[in-house]
């Protein structure tokens, strides 16, 4: 079995499991609060496949907004900045370094530049809180799975900028500029205090995009490249969440505790 259809098969075998333990009838004197949460997000991505030929284990931070109804559906928007210093197409640059193992600077010294991963995403998830704990029915087992965009490259950050081979211009042809739609699964555990301080949900993540390259040519191949590939990679995923009540005052009154 691939390692997509791998992933899938066990978030969706989770979603069942989970869904069988916690279904049940409902008990009228259970309460669940509709809150709107600010979510602050930070991810640790492990690539597979083809995407880890490029990139070593990355990270991301983000922000967002989280739905939860009171019969814990889970509607969620998020983006998320990517970054990451593990670059493992070290060839890309090869034509470009002299004799004396470096690539020089318009002065002829060695050039003073670092090489990056850069990227960044956008997600519409939905999904549901599966509570277990009758004084806290806003809390338990977090599904959800959505759709969106990633982008990412190779970058270079010129110190000094005096490196005429990777200025603005000539980078385009090394960076592997990247881009297309992406899925994403979560499961985790999700937790909104009885007292509103301490809010937040931690979990797994899998992500499967299809890209291609957007700038057509790599200049190292000498090249167009023009192929879609499956980008795809498993993340820990921390979200740190500032809630908004939204239930009204006759509602709060009758919650159970």
């Amino acid at each position: 079995m691939s390692m997509p259809k791998k992933h899938l098969f066990i978030f969706l075998l989770a979603l069942i499991k989970v869904g069988f333990v916690f279904a049940q009838t409902p008990d009228k004197y259970l309460f669940s609060n509709k809150i709107f949460n600010l979510q602050f997000l930070y991810n640790y991505h492990k690539p597979e496949g083809n995407y880890a030929k490029t990139f070593g284990n990355y990270s991301g931070i983000g922000f967002g907004g989280m739905l939860k109804t009171k019969n814990n559906w889970i509607f969620s928007g998020e983006g998320n900045f990517l970054f990451g210093s593990d670059i493992r197409a070290t060839s890309i640059l090869d034509q470009l370094v002299t004799s004396g193992a470096y690539i020089s600077s318009a002065s002829g010294n060695p050039g003073n530049y670092i090489v990056n991963m850069r990227g960044y995403s956008f997600y519409l998830e939905g999904g549901r809180i599966f509570a277990w704990n009758k004084k806290n029915m806003n809390s338990g087992i977090l599904v959800k799975s959505g759709i969106g965009f990633l982008q990412h490259k190779i970058g270079f950050t010129l110190k000094e900028n005096n490196i005429p081979q990777l200025d603005e211009n000539y980078a385009k042809g090394y960076d592997r500029l990247s881009n297309g739609i992406s899925l994403n699964q979560f499961i985790g555990y999700n937790h909104q205090s009885i007292n509103r301080l301490i809010n937040f949900y931690i979990g797994v993540a899998f992500m499967q995009a299809q890209t291609a390259n957007r700038r057509g040519f790599n200049y190292d191949e000498m090249k167009f490249d023009k192929a879609n590939k499956i980008d795809q990679s498993v993340s820990v995923r921390f979200g740190w969440m500032i809630p908004i009540y939204l239930n009204t005052k006759d509602e709060n009154e009758f919650q159970f505790r």
